[in-house]
This record gives structure tokens, sequence and C-alpha cells, in this order.
């Protein structure tokens, strides 16, 4: 109520969280969007740290899998959304649903910042975590739901995230490396660091982790080396296919 009091006493930035919220490529929201193009800066950035990637990718993966089974588990973890419980409460955005346990924003929020610190990402990670508490005030303060829900939603996408990532991780690592010396490697690293000779190309393309441990730094050694191996052999069969 402190928070829909001080929405009725700032009409000036009624527009602007509104469509941060929600109002802006309705039901998503500006606030969504620009989480993604961090997302998105993220995995252009490890790009140059190849052991990163994995990091970005589950951070992605994770949050688009925790928002879908937020909206199923929320219909069973029924809290009315204030706009209907709470008579002449402050509404700037249509009232689309009648539960909001945990907020589907939130979750999404907390599962970008925590998969931006996995990827070490840290000024990225600063500025999603700013947009994302913005994101969840936002929500607040269009009337949409309790600061109760959003802090439920933002706990269990971070923590979904961290919990799971060991487990991520020794699936995606393979998956990254594989990528990395197909014709497709320019996904997951830059030409830069293609070029960059390998202080151990050993035969550790996919070395597993430990348990919570970022991506061996050595097995992306060996990702990198593949990589230009897999190149100059396509180049080599195509010289010979010559007339």
């Amino acid at each position: 109520m402190d928070v829909n009091r001080f929405a009725r006493t700032t009409s000036w930035g009624h527009g602007f969280l509104a469509g941060y919220y929600e109002r802006v490529l309705s039901p998503v929201g500006a606030g969504i969007l620009v989480l993604a193009l961090l997302l998105i800066a993220g995995w252009w950035s490890a790009r140059t740290h190849p052991e990163h990637m994995p990091a970005i990718i589950w951070s992605g993966l994770g949050a688009f899998a925790i928002y879908g089974v937020n909206q199923v588990a929320a219909k069973s973890l029924v809290q009315a959304k204030p706009y209907n419980v709470i008579k002449g409460v402050e509404v700037l955005v249509p009232r689309a649903s009648s539960y909001g346990t945990p907020s589907g924003h939130a979750v999404v929020a907390g599962a970008v910042v925590c998969g931006l610190l996995l990827a070490r990402c840290w000024r990225l990670a600063l500025v999603a975590l700013l947009a994302g508490l913005l994101l969840l005030f936002s929500e607040v303060y269009a009337g949409a739901a309790y600061p109760s829900q959003v802090g439920v939603g933002a706990a269990a996408g971070l923590l979904v995230v961290l919990v799971l990532w060991p487990l991520a991780s020794r699936l995606l690592l393979p998956v990254v490396a594989a990528i990395g010396s197909s014709p497709f490697a320019i996904v997951v690293v830059s030409r830069g660091s293609l070029k960059r000779p390998p202080r151990r190309p050993g035969k550790q393309l996919a070395a597993p982790m430990h348990a919570g441990r970022m991506p061996d730094a050595k097995a992306m050694d060996a990702l990198r080396a593949a990589s230009e191996a897999a190149r100059n052999s396509t180049m080599g069969q195509g010289a010979g296919k010559g007339p």
C-alpha cells in the first residue's frame, strides 16, 4: 500500500514504469527486453572466453524453463493479485489474471542475474541487477503484485539456476565443445579466440568438471585447438578436390 500510495503521487512515472513492466511489447514489457539484451551481450562477451559460454546458455535456458514452469505452478500456488483484493488500488496495467505467485517477470530477472554472475560478466550482471530491481519495483508500482510475490519469484529464478548449475555445466560443456569444433564454431568462439594458440592442446576436449566449479579452461583450450584443426582439415579436403 505504501508503494501504491507513492504511485498515486507520481503520475509522471506512470507511463515509464507501466511500460517497463508490461505495456511495451505486452505482456512481456520493456524490462524483460532489457534483460534479454543483457544476456545477448553476455553471449557476445563469452565468445572471447568460451569457458564461460555454458553459463550464458544455461542462464537463457533456465530462465525460459523456470518461467514456463511458473506459469503452471502459479495456478496451484494461488495468491490473489492486489487489484483483485484491495479496493481502490491504483492499477496501471490490464487485469490479465487473478493469480500471481511467484511473479514470472521476477523469475526471469533472478535467473538472468545469476547466469551473468556464473559467467563472470561482472559489469553486465550489475546492470542486470539494477534492471531487475527496477522491474520488480515497477510490478508492485503498477498494482499488479505484492512485494512478496516479486521477492519469491526473483529468489526462485536465482536459486534454481544456481543449484542446477553443476549439472547443467557438465551437460553443456561437451555441447559447446562440439559446436566449437564444427563449421558453426563462430557461435561460441570468436575469431580472435580461434586464432589464439592453445597452451596445452591435449585430448581434453570435454574434460569433466568438478561439481560447483566453472568449466575447465584447459577443456576450452582444447576446444579452440579442435576448432582450428577441424577448420584446417576442411580447407585441406577442399583443396584436395581441386581440378
